[in-house]
């Protein structure tokens, strides 16, 4: 697909080099900017009243994200942090918007980039709500095996729902089982 004024965006884009621990942005703060993650994995998550941390999602390296909440009302819902060192492309969700309303031909892949964002979302939502634990580690194991070697094991527990006691004993159980890793 050709995208008319390439140029005039790439112009915009903004590269991020993030340092391993460190934090992107936060929850609650103003953030209206898409990212795409040329290099490094981070982890999206929540804080609730107790300061205790829920991993949403991981991104690494090809994907891309934003906090819609703050694309649309200002303030992200969530907070990114680094479990890598990143390297990242930042780009105002206004350019994008801008580009969307005078052609087609950005219409198009802003429509398709939010298909691919909501389509994960459901996907994640889908495995907490019929899945145990311990299939959602199995899935991971299968589908993003690099993930499980590049995640620390609380981060990954947190990222499955569980504590890290919970998921070293999904993981052992797993591995007697015979379960290719």
């Amino acid at each position: 697909m050709a995208l008319a004024n390439r140029g005039l965006v790439a112009e915009e884009v903004e590269l991020r080099h993030v340092r391993a621990g460190e934090t992107l942005f936060s929850q609650d703060e103003a953030h209206p900017y898409v990212y795409v993650v040329r290099q490094g994995l981070l982890k999206l998550t929540y804080l609730n009243r107790q300061g205790e941390e829920w991993i949403k999602s991981l991104v690494a390296e090809g994907q891309f994200f934003a906090s819609l909440s703050a694309l649309r009302s200002g303030q992200a819902s969530f907070s990114v942090s680094a479990i890598e060192a990143c390297v990242l492309e930042r780009l105002p969700f206004t350019l994008l918007e801008q580009m969307a309303d005078r052609d087609l031909s950005w219409s198009r892949m802003v429509r398709h980039a939010l298909m691919i964002f909501a389509e994960r979302k459901e996907r994640r939502e889908r495995q907490f709500l019929t899945m145990t634990a311990e299939a959602r580690y199995r899935l991971l194991l299968d589908e993003e095996p690099h993930l499980v070697a590049r995640v620390p094991q609380k981060d990954l527990a947190s990222h499955l729902g569980v504590t890290p006691v919970g998921l070293s004993r999904i993981a052992r159980r797993v591995r007697e089982s015979g379960h290719a890793t």
